[in-house]
């Protein structure tokens, strides 16, 4: 046999495995319909340095929201349901059981910890541990993807529903949203909870992957990280009406956080080259992936690195404090230094505040 007719022969074998691969290997997502998007290259920043100082606070798994009370306790919720609050020296007592996998965290004016509960919906936490459901349905559909949350001045609290489909519930593992992110198809909710009529109302939806929420300055205005679209979209409280805040934003964002001074911190995951240039911008190559082993997709014992980014008010990046691993999936500000949230990781971390 020539060579020419060897090869010839071998790229259509490899054809008819391709094919063999897409056509019968169902992936766990069905039905599953990519879109394809070009990311294009992250924005530059002027100012990239690594984070310094980051050390171990506690040790515990899955950390991935922090809040502080008035008297300056530390909370966090873990990957069992729980949620744990720190005494002086980081050693975790036992603060409330919440259920499902409890993300964004937030103490409201009366001194209750609100939860954006994975599964379950948004909760209060009453300063002894009694758990209530605030709501788990908004528009007449089931809020499946509580994810993170903020409280405006008047009490009102936002917070996002990420994911209209996909959660541990309707997809066994911790890879949904890596298939959110290959499907590519907006199925994400703004939501907004009145405490004082007790009713639950869906501003915004055809978002990806809402993530972060913070209300502006002037409580005008909401800010949501889109963490599948790499941007910050600012949500107009008055009309309803949404703009670009920040785009190209070089990682994937999670936690988004509003300092004294109107900075914004925002933890962000690293972006994947081969994600970014092989994968997303063609539907076939997102056939393929998600055919792949969910293990190869998101690895929890091998969680992926990341940074912070200081935003101005504005919208531009101040700074990237690079090289944290694992990524902060939130960094919230605690006496003169900063606390970092982990989605997969084993500890609850510190690190001094940058000015």
């Amino acid at each position: 046999m020539n060579l020419k007719r060897a090869a010839v022969i071998g790229l259509g074998a490899a054809a008819l495995l391709a094919g063999a691969f897409v056509v019968f290997l169902r992936p766990p997502v069905d039905p599953f319909d990519p879109i394809a998007w070009d990311p294009g290259p992250p924005s530059e920043i002027a100012h990239v340095t690594p984070a310094a100082g980051v050390s171990s606070l506690a040790a515990l798994p899955g950390p991935e929201d922090v809040a502080v009370d008035s008297a300056g306790r530390i909370h966090t919720g873990l990957l069992d349901g729980r949620i744990v609050r720190l005494r002086p020296g980081g050693w975790p007592e036992p603060f409330a059981e919440v259920g499902g996998r409890p993300l964004g965290l937030v103490f409201d004016a009366r001194g209750h910890l609100l939860v954006a509960n994975h599964g379950v919906g948004l909760q209060s936490v009453a300063p002894d541990g009694t758990v209530t459901l605030l709501t788990d349905t908004a528009g007449g559909e089931p809020i499946r993807f509580a994810n993170d949350l903020a409280v405006a001045a008047d009490g009102t609290v936002y917070f996002s529903d990420s994911n209209s489909r996909l959660n541990n519930s309707t997809l066994d593992g911790s890879a949904f949203s890596v298939y959110d992110f290959l499907e590519g198809r907006p199925r994400g909710r703004l939501l907004r909870y009145d405490p004082a009529a007790k009713t639950t109302t869906v501003l915004a939806e055809g978002l990806y992957f809402p993530n972060g929420v913070v209300v502006t300055d002037d409580q005008r205005a909401l800010l949501v990280v889109e963490s599948t679209r790499y941007r910050v979209t600012r949500y107009s409280l008055a009309d309803g009406t949404t703009t670009t805040f920040l785009d190209r934003v070089p990682g994937i964002g999670d936690g988004f956080t509003r300092l004294p001074d109107g900075r914004l911190l925002l933890g962000v995951y690293d972006r994947v080259p081969l994600l970014d240039e092989r994968i997303l911008p063609n539907v076939w190559t997102r056939w393929l992936a998600a055919r792949l082993p969910a293990a190869l997709l998101a690895d929890e014992d091998d969680p992926i690195a990341g940074s912070i980014l200081v935003i101005a008010p504005d919208g531009r990046i101040e700074r990237r404090l690079s090289g944290i691993d694992p990524a902060p999936a939130n960094v919230v500000p605690h006496g003169k230094g900063w606390l970092l949230g982990s989605l997969q990781g084993g500890e609850l971390r510190t690190m001094p505040a940058v000015s």
